[in-house]
Parts: C-alpha cells; structure tokens; sequence
C-alpha cells in the first residue's frame, strides 16, 4: 500500500505552488482529486498500524483544506497533535504537507513514509540510559523503510512536529524520529570525502566504519545524548520550542548541545564515544555547509558558525595551501567555552536572551551577499581549500538497508511495504 500512497503523493507535492497551495486549473482540479484519494489510503494504512485518531485527523484535516479550495498553506495541526512517539520495534507513519530540515527545497508539501522505531539495547547502551536518564525521552531512533522523495532523497534524517504545516506551533514536542540508517551513507559519501579534500590527513580516522549496523548504534548514540542534552538547563527545549526554534536561538541551541554531547564523549564511558565524537565535530563542520540550499539551511548555519568559533579559539588552522587543521586539545576547550557562553545567555530574561543570542551568531555569520539569503560564509572559508565544498553536497538516493536492522525486526519492514 505504501507504493502506491508514494506514487499519488508525488503528484500532488508537484502540482503545490511555492506557498503550499493547489492551483485552481485543471490541473489543480485533478491534484485535489489525487489528494482526496491519498488521504483516504493514508487513513486505511495509519489504522493497519493501529494508529485510528491519526487516520481520522488525516481525512479531517485534508477534508477541511480541499473545502476551502486548498488555498495557502495546509493546516494539518490535528493530524501533528493526533500523532504519538511510537514504542520500541513499532512503526511509525506519516502523511501530510512537511517542511524539510534538509533537502534542498523550501516550504511546506505533502510528504509520506513509514519507519520502525529502534533503540541500541545492549548492555553497554543500557549503562549510557542509567548514567544520562533522560527526563522525557522524545528523541526516537528510527529505520526509515518507504517514503516519497523528499525523504528517501537528500540528507533529511529528521521529523519533527514542528515541521507539519500547521496555524500554530505545538505547544510541546511529543515526538522527534531520527532516521539513522541513512546516515552511514551520507557520512560516507559526502561527510569523509569532504575533510579528505580539505583536511590534513590523520584527524578523521575513529569514525570510518565498515559495519552498518555498528554505524547505526554509533549515531544512536550521538541522537540519544544530544536529545538528552536539550532537555536540561533552565530552558528546556521542549518547554520553550517557540523560542528555540527562532533563528538565532535555534542555531546556539543545536551547538550548544552537540558540543555538550562531543564533552561527554571525550570524557569517556560512552559506548563508541571516539566514533560519535568524530561523528560530531567532522559531520557538522564537513557535510551541513555543503548543503545546495546552504545561505538559507538552519544546519549549514551551524557547521559555519562552528567552524568560525573553532577558528577563533585556534581550534581550526588554515594552512599555506589552505588546508584544514585541528588541533583536538584546542576543540575541547572550545567546546566548553561555547556552552558555558550560550548557558549564560539562557540564564537571562527572554528579551536578553534573543538579543544577545542574536549578537553571538553575528560576530561568526556575515550579513548575506549577493545571491544569498540569510547569512555569508566566514571569508576565511571562501579562501580555503573548503570553500569550493560549500553548497556543493551531492544528492543521494537511500533504499532501506537490513544490515543495519536487527534481525527481529526485518520481517516487520518487510511486511510494511507488501
């Protein structure tokens, strides 16, 4: 069932104009036609799942959109509030007009896919749950098995509710899939390749890994702590999600928990803590800035603005022939600078915490040039042997990779997609 939803999915998502919108032609006509009938197998495949208050948000809220002439962007708020995180080994379904953190296109269009949820469970990953307890645990590690293109193509690993189109924001953020078993081919093919180019040889070496399933663990980790690490401190991301998804906010508040994540990792006990920290400090800085939307993309502003910091705090060397150096031992002690520095901004009423997160992306972003959007790459960057990667990130097509699945759950992908 699910390929057949793709298919007529697609076709909707292309007939949509820029602001979300079905056009009022004939081809908008049979856009809305096509749209009536994927709602209605979204609803059959969400009860298979066992999941009925989403199907019926799902018909109500494509119900609504199509009465008034399916103008503007969709609200599907019932469909994003009527969703639950799923359990250990369940799946999980989508369908509805989403924004894409990364993919290289703007704006809000219907979207599908099914993932099975997975969590690491040996022993050592059951110490790292007792040592870091997370408060709430909303952070989901995922296979994605099946979806349209703006999920089975590009670098977008992540949904969260707060990317469904929608009147509002939600209140709080019930749940956050990860889809990790795309992320070996991504660190493979774009991450690794990049610092070989760029980079002086020797610093990336922990994080080459062969097994999928290994990889997959590995980024569970870095999703799980980095989760764990926004629900601390005196600004709960969950409980101030309207003011830590503005721009500013946003971008201090994703580094400020990877970097919290790269610390604990560098401190030991974390299973694969070498290979996540590597995770961590080349994924951000070599893949992010490279995506083709990137003076626009949230996560190209924070590999940018990380390279920036490290630079400044002599973490990051250009060479003479322009080459990148990292000096590790510099990287932990700016690592622990830049937490403190967005923890004391956090600690300030709201207007001085937006002021000042504002000031602090300022002194390491420039103001966009010419044909750029929301912010310029550090010229340091332009005139080095990584300015050439910037917006340069090739596209990649995943499939749904068992090796990096536990065998119990194969059969269960498998019987998804029949």
């Amino acid at each position: 069932m699910i390929g057949e939803l793709v298919a007529t999915t697609r076709r909707v998502a292309a007939a949509q104009a820029a602001d979300g919108s079905l056009p009022s032609d004939a081809e908008g006509a049979q856009a809305r036609a096509l749209l009536a009938d994927a709602a209605a197998q979204a609803a059959r495949l969400a009860r298979r799942i066992g999941a009925s208050a989403q199907a019926d948000a799902i018909v109500a809220d494509t119900a609504d959109w199509l009465a008034a002439g399916a103008r503007g962007k969709p609200d599907f708020g019932r469909t994003r509030d009527a969703m639950r995180a799923p359990d250990e080994g369940a799946p999980f379904f989508f369908f509805g007009p989403l924004r894409l953190a990364n993919g290289g296109r703007a704006g809000h269009r219907f979207e599908t896919f099914l993932a099975i949820r997975e969590e690491p469970a040996g022993a050592a990953y059951q110490t790292l749950y007792e040592t870091y307890p997370h408060p709430k645990n909303i952070c989901q590690s995922a296979h994605l098995v099946a979806g349209t293109p703006g999920l089975v193509r590009g670098n977008n690993i992540v949904f969260f509710p707060e990317n469904i189109a929608s009147g509002s924001l939600p209140e709080r953020q019930l749940y956050a899939l990860f889809f990790f078993n795309k992320f070996k081919r991504i660190y493979d093919t774009i991450t690794v390749p990049t610092w070989d180019a760029v980079g002086v040889p020797g610093a990336l070496d922990a994080s080459r890994i062969d097994d999928p399933r290994r990889a997959y663990e590995a980024r569970c980790v870095w999703g799980y702590l980095h989760d764990y690490f926004h629900h601390r401190g005196t600004r709960p991301f969950d409980e101030q999600i309207g003011l830590k998804t503005r721009w500013f906010t946003g971008l201090l508040e994703e580094l400020k928990v990877d970097l919290a994540t790269y610390r604990a990792c560098r401190a030991g006990g974390i299973p694969e803590g070498d290979v996540v920290a590597e995770f961590i400090l080349f994924d951000r800085t070599m893949r992010y800035p490279g995506e083709p939307d990137w003076s626009r993309n949230f996560d190209s502003g924070t590999g940018l603005l990380l390279l920036a910091y490290l630079r400044e705090a002599g973490a990051l060397l250009v060479g003479r022939d322009g080459r990148l150096a990292i000096d590790r031992g510099a990287v932990d002690a700016a690592a622990a600078s830049f937490v403190a520095e967005v923890e004391a901004l956090e600690a300030a009423g709201d207007e001085a915490y937006l002021a000042g997160a504002e000031a602090m992306v300022r002194r390491f972003l420039p103001a966009p040039g010419d044909g750029e959007i929301r912010f310029g790459a550090p010229a340091f960057l332009w005139e080095s042997a990584f300015g050439a990667r910037i917006g340069a990130a090739p596209t990649i097509e995943f499939g749904f990779d068992a090796a990096a699945c536990a065998p119990k759950l194969r059969d269960t992908a498998a019987s998804l997609v029949a």
